[in-house]
């Protein structure tokens, strides 16, 4: 069983798409931005404290997936903005320009507690928007529990020039990422206790 330490609709619909079984379950880790940490770190710091704390019943088996997904622009980490005041400034600073997408991973399996982390980092191209644009986006797009303001899933043509890298990374969760990362946690010589993996055979 996987157990994803969130309670994003975002990344739930992503991982559905992983055909595994999984719950989403709650985390007690609260979500920080370090002042001179590097954007990946802050990301992995706190996939890491998701999985960690996530509330789990006792004696569950499976792997936790905790992630965290941060902005990197002008040398500032972005994260979810607090106001709509706030959103529409964001989206006017990032009008025309690119920023990065780093999300960290942190897979955990809930027995034995031993962990793996890693980061994936997409650059995002914004077109130039006008205020009046600015303000429908946000009107649709609900930005306050998003990273930077924005959901590149609900863009309609106006919001995004061009994206290299995962795009389902910047939705929060990157699946290529991920499937490779458990393909590994979930190596050869665990493949007899770890049950995501022997579910999947059976």
């Amino acid at each position: 069983m996987l157990y994803l330490a969130s309670q994003s609709p975002r990344r739930r619909a992503l991982l559905h798409q992983l055909r595994r079984p999984f719950r989403t379950v709650r985390s007690s880790h609260r979500e920080t931005i370090r002042r001179g940490v590097p954007p990946s770190r802050n990301a992995i710091h706190n996939a890491a404290g998701k999985a960690i704390k996530a509330r789990l019943l006792r004696n569950a088996k499976g792997i936790v997936i905790g992630a965290d997904t941060f902005l990197y622009f002008q040398g500032r980490v972005i994260g979810k903005p607090r106001t709509m005041r706030q959103a529409e400034r964001l989206l006017h600073a990032l009008s025309g320009r690119s920023h990065w997408v780093h999300t960290g991973l942190c897979l955990r399996e809930a027995q034995t507690g031993r962990m793996r982390t890693s980061v994936a980092r997409t650059r995002v191209t914004f077109k130039r928007l006008t205020r009046e644009t600015i303000r429908r986006l946000l009107d649709r797009m609900s930005p306050l529990d998003k990273a930077g303001g924005y959901a590149i899933q609900e863009d309609r043509g106006e919001l995004i020039a061009r994206i290299d890298g995962s795009r389902s990374n910047v939705m929060g969760l990157p699946l290529e990422l991920l499937r490779r990362e458990l393909a590994a946690f979930c190596n050869a010589q665990h493949r007899t206790r770890c049950v995501p993996c022997a579910s999947r055979e059976s």
